[in-house]
């Protein structure tokens, strides 16, 4: 949800203006976009357990851990832009970049330590993994924080994705 800047000039227009008329959503803010939406899902579904059962549990535990990956890779810029504003007087990304640094750090060990104590999906690729109950309590935790602050995430940035979220319906609504 913290696409570039660059781009952000073509998400921010308001959609009842004739510039947002004329200009399309830049296929990196539409990527951006289904990504993170596909991340909050997969999310919510993975942590409700009870729903899921182990095996998706487990694997879709796996794909978000490599969804994150992408996540993390396609955003490398705007962490390099805030990490270095970070230092100046007015570095006004500083709340969104503590919570994503918890949030990052909070799933990688949340898929770490769910990959350790994997009881389906590795086993089933033929790996037997010694789980125990410190890294069970680990992937609770880190879980709940998780669950924390992915609102927080989504609340910093919902000006981003209702101006991307109604271009994106919008268009989709016009063209059906």
């Amino acid at each position: 949800m913290d696409g570039p800047s660059a781009s952000a000039a073509d998400a921010t227009a308001s959609p009842a203006s004739p510039a947002a008329k004329r200009r399309r959503i830049a296929a990196r803010i539409r990527v951006d976009f289904w990504l993170d939406a596909v991340l909050l899902v997969g999310f919510t579904l993975a942590y409700s357990y009870g729903f899921t059962g182990i095996g998706i549990h487990e694997w879709l535990g796996i794909g978000l851990g490599l969804v994150l990956l992408v996540h993390l890779t396609l955003h490398w810029d705007w962490v390099i832009r805030t990490t270095k504003r970070l230092f100046s007087p007015h570095g006004h990304d500083k709340l969104i970049w503590a919570v994503n640094l918890a949030l990052l750090f909070a799933m990688v060990l949340c898929v770490a330590s769910g990959i350790l104590i994997s009881r389906v999906a590795l086993p089933f690729l033929g790996f037997n993994m010694l789980g125990s109950p410190f890294w069970e309590r680990l992937h609770i935790l880190t879980a709940e924080v998780t669950l924390g602050l992915v609102p927080i995430h989504v609340a910093l940035r919902w000006r981003w994705i209702l101006q991307v979220g109604r271009r994106l319906l919008t268009r989709a609504g016009r063209r059906a």
